[in-house]
């Protein structure tokens, strides 16, 4: 008894002592934990290979007809048949089912019970359709499947003809000897009914944010007719400094004999069709089954170019001929443009030869697919055109993140006519060796297999003036996006890329992306050592990198300063679209800003457009990025007060956006308000946060105005204090000052402080460059941030709303 006795004693003081030492051990363990967490071991499966279905013979870009006359396209777009069934040869006896295409079998008529989860209700879908072949045989027929989910084998008239795994890249079957000209011909395709359909070293998508995982047939699917001579791909490349057009077109000989072909290039413009060139013309031999690709050069002076605010774009029209016989066409609607990252003393983004300054937003399309009001809006091209040009343009954003996954096509197509600059991030988020069990991982990926994807990605988009650069992959610290890069960046030396920024960046010149999150506590694996306030971002000089320590930090190695950086996550303040909670990892950060207090959901959302605005024109008016992009335009949002008893997806979101009817794009009005005044091109920042700053009595007010025009602004600026009821207490003097062109202009106010607390202080800032002033503001000496308080009717009359 009285050994039991001591060694019950022993075991107290050891609880004892772990909670009263629990913070030193944990500091002590936490770098010996991240280390382990950061490392990846060597993939089992390297240099695992598997024969794919990537395109060779003529579906590279063709998802658009943008005016060819000799290749003949023809969409299979519409609804399939469709049948759940095994992952084997057998074909389904019956189709009971009916699914658009592109699209997912999720939308399926009647419904599929659990799809894009584990089940065992089935193994694979099999999808089938049918489509009349011309009356006159051609030389060629391929089919081409943009990108479908998850390992796609294709059957025509009963025949097999192949299996492509990739999940984000286009597959090409030949159909030439299996299709019947002048009749129906039957198509079959079999997709796994998830992930795990595929070999796990299969790159296939890694988010764990992410918990359905959708098959489908999810872009576009087309047939095309050639002669015997094919064009394969043509990349454009504007070359603006010798104002000329630069074509690589890839040409195959499909025939059985050599033959003497000639390519001729010629441009025109996309919305008049008037051609701006005369023709270039080059022959040569080519071998049967030959393959080569044939550089030209075409002159085009004086060419408009393309720019997010004159989005102008032209058609490259290559025609490939044997004995003046057109054989293939194809139209190449591009746009005049250089994109360039600087590292040095000179470092940042560049457009056209000139310093051009980022702002934007992310869309998480791979996570919408998840949303419970998804549907087939991302196949909506009206829908899709609205979402992208209409509060992207109100808010002044002229760039974008496709955050962890690509799009369909057609939303390339709208970004060039829309005018956006588009960062094409690849589907990868891995900052943790471990996964999620169920879901799919990156450890044991392929990077023969990778590689393969990075290849079929970038030549299926490098013709799209709007993408500004590659994104290998999002906060990872597996090696092998890093290692893939330089393999396949040969393919496109007119863009950089950004590998992850956990690392080195690839090039000197390359940029580095990263989230300097200071509202979001100090969880285990936090780069924040502390909790942060409002207040203490006086303390930051915002120079990046700003995320350091912990998991989620960027490298810092020799050199990292001297690169342009792009910001484009910092706020954590994400909310359900009802606005009655923070989502489970952002009540931190409204723990830290409301401790205690039971939010109303109308204080929550005054929170976030207060906090994120101002916090958006904090880190533009630091001048350190070269671009901040605002974190979460398009996502998923999942309340876990929502989710039913046998729900597909029981876990809520991480992370969520804006909007609260997804249909009809209709944005939180708090936040559209605001977001067009942190974002215009010309604005004001106030640049203190410390509410003990802003004592009584006449102070000189610092705040930062920035231009980011290539022109020289002219501007007034005025400072308002306003009581809770927007009552005006005192103005400043007007003053009026030159802001230079691509510049920032740090300056003080005098202004007159009550002593009677709470008020707002609103900064105006008016000119030629708007038709209205913009604003910023601080709050003083209220409970919290999301106390409401009345806008003065002044300012509220210059303020964009919905």
């Amino acid at each position: 008894m009285k050994i039991l006795k001591r060694v019950l004693l022993g075991l107290l003081v050891l609880v004892l002592l772990v909670w009263v030492l629990q913070d030193l051990l944990l500091d002590a363990i936490k770098p010996a934990v991240n280390r382990f967490l950061m490392t990846f071991p060597e993939s089992e499966h390297l240099n695992s290979e598997v024969p794919g279905a990537y395109p060779t013979l003529a579906c590279q870009n063709s998802h658009s007809d943008w005016g060819e006359e000799v290749r003949v396209t023809r969409s299979l777009d519409g609804m399939w048949d469709i049948a759940q069934g095994n992952l084997d040869d057998e074909v389904p006896a019956e189709y009971s089912h009916r699914v658009a295409v592109p699209g997912f079998v999720s939308e399926a008529i009647p419904a599929f019970n659990r799809v894009g989860v584990s089940s065992d209700e089935r193994e694979a879908f099999w999808y089938r359709t049918s489509f009349m072949a011309p009356q006159t045989p051609t030389a060629l027929a391929a089919l081409c499947l943009h990108k479908a989910t998850y390992g796609a084998k294709v059957w025509l008239n009963g025949q097999a003809l192949g299996i492509h795994y990739g999940a984000f890249t286009l597959s090409e079957y030949d159909l030439s000897t299996t299709i019947r000209y002048g009749q129906e011909n039957e198509l079959i395709v079999r997709v796994g009914a998830e992930h795990s359909a595929v070999p796990e070293f299969i790159p296939i998508g890694s988010d764990f944010e992410k918990y359905a995982f959708y098959p489908g047939l999810w872009d576009s699917v087309s047939v095309i007719y050639t002669g015997p001579l094919s064009i394969v791909r043509t990349k454009v490349e504007p070359d603006i400094d010798r104002d000329v057009v630069v074509t690589r077109t890839t040409v195959r000989n499909n025939g059985d004999t050599s033959a003497e072909i000639t390519l001729q290039q010629q441009l025109r413009e996309w919305v008049s069709s008037d051609w701006v060139s005369a023709p270039v013309i080059e022959s040569l031999s080519l071998a049967a089954g030959e393959s080569t690709t044939i550089v030209q050069e075409i002159p085009l002076p004086e060419a408009s170019l393309w720019t997010p605010e004159q989005p102008f774009l032209y058609l490259a029209q290559t025609t490939l001929s044997q004995d003046k016989v057109p054989s293939d066409d194809r139209a190449t609607r591009f746009g005049m443009r250089k994109v360039e990252w600087k590292s040095g003393a000179d470092k940042g983004f560049y457009l056209n030869n000139r310093l051009y300054y980022l702002r934007g937003t992310n869309i998480a399309l791979h996570r919408f697919f998840e949303d419970p009001d998804r549907g087939s809006l991302p196949w909506d091209e009206a829908w899709v055109r609205e979402l992208l040009s209409g509060h992207m343009k109100d808010f002044h954003w002229n760039s974008f993140r496709f955050h962890v996954g690509r799009a369909p096509n057609f939303w390339y197509d709208q970004a060039d006519e829309i005018g956006l600059l588009v960062a094409d991030e690849y589907h990868i988020f891995a900052p943790l060796r471990l996964g999620i069990p169920g879901l799919p991982t990156s450890v044991n990926w392929s990077l023969n297999e990778l590689e393969k994807e990075f290849r079929g990605w970038v030549q299926e988009n490098w013709n799209h003036p709007s993408i500004a650069w590659w994104d290998a992959s999002n906060e990872n610290h597996n090696p092998i996006p890093y290692e893939t890069v330089p393999l396949v960046r040969e393919l496109d030396t007119t863009r950089a890329w950004e590998s992850g920024s956990y690392r080195a960046a690839d090039l000197s010149d390359d940029p580095l992306e990263e989230h300097p999150y200071k509202l979001n506590g100090t969880g285990f694996m936090n780069s924040n050592s502390r909790d942060y306030h409002l207040a203490d971002l006086d303390g930051f000089d915002r120079q990046p990198p700003m995320a350091l320590g912990g998991i989620f930090s960027t490298w810092d190695g020799e050199g990292a300063r001297d690169h342009a950086y792009i910001n484009n996550e910092y706020g954590w303040l994400w909310l359900t679209r009802d606005g009655s909670d923070a989502t489970p990892i952002a009540e931190s950060a409204y723990d830290l800003l409301a401790p205690g207090v039971e939010l109303a959901p109308e204080e929550r959302r005054e929170i976030y457009a207060y906090v994120a605005s101002e916090l958006s024109g904090y880190w533009r008016a630091g001048r350190g990025y070269a671009g901040v992009q605002h974190f979460l335009y398009l996502g998923k949002c999942i309340d876990k007060d929502d989710i039913e008893e046998g729900a597909d997806i029981t876990e809520p979101s991480a992370t969520c956006d804006n909007f609260i009817d997804i249909p009809n794009l209709l944005m939180e009005p708090r936040w559209a308000r605001w977001a067009p005044q942190a974002f215009s091109p010309v604005a004001i920042n106030i640049d203190r946060w410390s509410e003990e700053f802003y004592a009584p009595g006449r102070q000189s007010i610092p705040v930062t105005l920035i231009n980011d025009s290539d022109s020289e602004q002219t501007v007034t600026v005025q400072l308002t204090v306003a009581d809770e009821e927007g009552v005006i207490i005192s103005e400043s003097e007007s003053r009026a000052t030159v802001l230079p062109a691509l510049g920032q202009l740090k300056l003080t106010v005098a202004l007159e402080l009550p002593a009677q607390r709470p008020f707002v202080i609103y900064a105006s800032l008016a000119g030629s460059f708007a038709e209205r002033p913009v604003y910023s503001r601080r709050k003083v000496g209220f409970a919290h941030p999301g106390v409401l308080a009345k806008i003065p009717k002044g300012v509220l009359e210059n303020l964009i709303t919905q």
